[in-house]
């Protein structure tokens, strides 16, 4: 019985190091393989599926943010890209004022800048809409405005014109440039969203 108990003592003592040894040799051929699924570029790189940011101004929201889908880049640049598009809701309060729909957009926080572009969309709540395939909208300057061609819908007309300027609620803006002005009627969307 005495033999015993030291050949179980080696045994345990032998089986414990292999395991070390083991363990240790596939440490390493882990990190490698983990290293090598990752490219350095994109560790920056935060996803985030269906979000909603919240821009606030005293206790009101100003502006209600809602994407698909989001990539925060941290290291390399300090910005966001909703890559699915966006909805932008503005308030005054809490009166829902105009709504900024986009396709992209890209949000430099240093600039405090948003640049949306794809089938934008803009409508007021006097039921007046603007289209254009780029817009950038300022948040300290709390503009919106673009150089690109625009086409605004009136309760009475279509404006098509290149340039644009306006606040947030899109109730005070200017064309720059104006092509042609069209009379129609219009039906009242805006509260489809």
């Amino acid at each position: 019985m005495k033999l015993l108990i030291p050949n179980i003592r080696q045994y345990i003592i032998s089986c414990t190091l292999l395991s070390v040894v083991l363990l240790a040799s596939c440490e390493e051929n882990d990190i490698a393989k983990v290293k090598a699924m990752f490219d350095e570029k994109e560790v920056d790189v935060e996803v985030a599926d269906s979000v909603q940011f919240i821009y606030k101004e005293d206790q009101y929201a100003r502006a209600v943010v809602t994407g698909k889908t989001v990539k925060r880049y941290t290291r390399t640049q300090n910005k966001l890209e909703f890559t699915d598009g966006l909805i932008v809701r503005f308030y005054d309060q809490l009166k829902l004022i105009s709504v900024l729909k986009a396709d992209f957009a890209e949000n430099n926080d240093s600039e405090q800048k948003v640049l949306v572009s794809g089938n934008v969309y803009m409508e007021s709540a006097k039921y007046e809409r603007m289209e254009t395939q780029e817009l950038t909208w300022d948040m300290r300057a709390k503009r919106v405005y673009t150089d690109k061609a625009i086409k605004i819908r009136t309760q009475d007309h279509i404006i098509y014109g290149v340039g644009f300027d306006s606040d947030e609620d899109f109730s005070n803006y200017t064309i720059r440039k104006v092509n042609g002005i069209v009379s129609v009627s219009d039906d009242n969307s805006f509260n489809n969203f």
